[in-house]
């Protein structure tokens, strides 16, 4: 009897332990997101709308927002390798945060990765340039940098996820001519995902989202370097921008050292300049330390307003210019002025107020050259604010009608 009462003690702390546990593990909260929380934010909606609203417009007309050097980041680091990171975020959570032009740097270089009979040379992703004047020695590379691959691969899973979205692509080449190894390794990772150049040549000024999506495609390579005499990879990257500008930062300890020792300034991208770029029609602007919390990256909204769209009382579908030239959501059948471009580009009010529905007609009363439109753009988006001459608020040629949140210009 002695033996049997202990023996029971123990079997119902054990049983007791067990529930607590199991109801412990029914109720703890996944782990915090907070790229996925940036993403469900205003902001981080707001940009998903302004992404939709230029797909049929020209890239070389985009504002486009991307990471500077994607590859050196913080998350790669250790005591051997990315010493001088660039930015915070894995490649794959930059462009879940909204860069939409990725930088990978590819090096054929010695290293060291896996078994010693594996070591040698190979396509790393390097932070180097050191020595670039006197031919490229990859002098700033480590042997266990990671693998070109790596980067792809990640690329990869962010656009298998989201199907619908396009990037640039820029490959900084530094392959001493190994262009067969990085076209394997493009076309292993990335399955049929680039839109070809048909030969090098510079992206087209005529090349819009909506065209490399209907190609089946979601990327629009660039590889630096000139045109490759590998022919494959030439009909595959396009060998420059073209008329799209670029501007990128410098946040590296070194880039502040050497401007130190030469008396220069440190080359730095803040959220005014994002703004000041994009309304002064620039194009893609690369950051160093890519956040979620980074005030750079709602600095690059330029169309909705705070807090908008909202569908309030559920029956706000179609878009608004106010009078400070941000956007809110509005029900269809209000009567205000329109928003007409012509042919050439130029911005007129209508004369006429009218619906939604019907502000195509009001347009056609200013002539044949006018059409119900939207600006795709932070420059338009001021061009159209300032001919309104007063007039507050004005139709724009963007709803969520058919599918409820889905922002699209018509």
């Amino acid at each position: 009897m002695n033996i049997i009462k202990p023996l029971s003690s123990v079997m119902t702390l054990a049983l007791g332990l067990t529930m607590t546990m199991g109801v412990s593990a029914m109720s703890a909260k996944p782990p915090a997101d907070p790229i996925a929380d940036f993403q469900n934010s205003w902001a981080g909606k707001a940009l998903a709308h302004q992404r939709r609203l230029d797909e049929n417009s020209p890239l070389i007309d985009n504002n486009i927002l991307g990471s500077h050097n994607s590859y050196n980041s913080k998350v790669y680091q250790n005591i051997a390798r990315y010493i001088d990171p660039q930015q915070k975020h894995s490649i794959y959570d930059q462009l879940r945060i909204g860069a939409r032009f990725i930088e990978l740097d590819a090096h054929w270089t010695a290293q060291t990765h896996g078994n010693v009979w594996t070591w040698g040379p190979g396509l790393l992703l390097c932070h180097s340039g050191i020595g670039s004047s006197v031919g490229d020695l990859h002098l700033g590379c480590s042997l266990t940098d990671r693998f070109v691959s790596d980067g792809l691969a990640e690329v990869a899973r962010f656009l298998n996820e989201n199907p619908e979205e396009v990037i640039i692509l820029y490959v900084e080449d530094h392959t001493d001519g190994r262009h067969q190894e990085l076209l394997t390794a493009l076309n292993h990772k990335l399955s049929g995902k680039i839109y070809s150049s048909n030969g090098c040549s510079n992206i087209p000024n005529s090349l819009t989202k909506s065209q490399v999506r209907a190609a089946g495609k979601q990327i629009v390579l660039w590889k630096e370097g000139g045109c490759s005499s590998n022919k494959s990879m030439a009909q595959l990257a396009f060998t420059g921008l073209g008329n799209i500008n670029r501007i990128w930062e410098d946040r590296t300890s070194v880039g502040a050292i050497g401007a130190f020792f030469t008396g220069g300034s440190v080359n730095k991208i803040e959220a005014e300049d994002v703004r000041t770029v994009f309304k002064d029609g620039g194009n893609i602007i690369n950051l160093d330390n890519l956040t979620h919390n980074d005030g750079r990256v709602a600095a690059g909204i330029w169309s909705w307003d705070v807090n908008e769209p909202n569908n309030y009382a559920n029956n706000q579908d179609c878009a608004v210019q106010k009078g400070n030239g941000r956007w809110d959501d509005a029900h269809c059948a209000g009567i205000k002025h329109v928003a007409c471009k012509a042919n050439d580009g130029r911005w007129a009010i209508s004369r006429t107020m009218a619906t939604w529905l019907l502000a195509p007609a009001a347009c056609d009363l200013l002539g044949a050259s006018y059409e119900f439109s939207v600006p795709t753009n932070s420059q338009d988006n001021e061009a159209l604010k300032a001919v309104k001459g007063g007039i507050a608020n004005v139709w724009l040629n963007a709803s969520d009608r058919h599918s409820e949140g889905h922002w699209v210009a018509h």
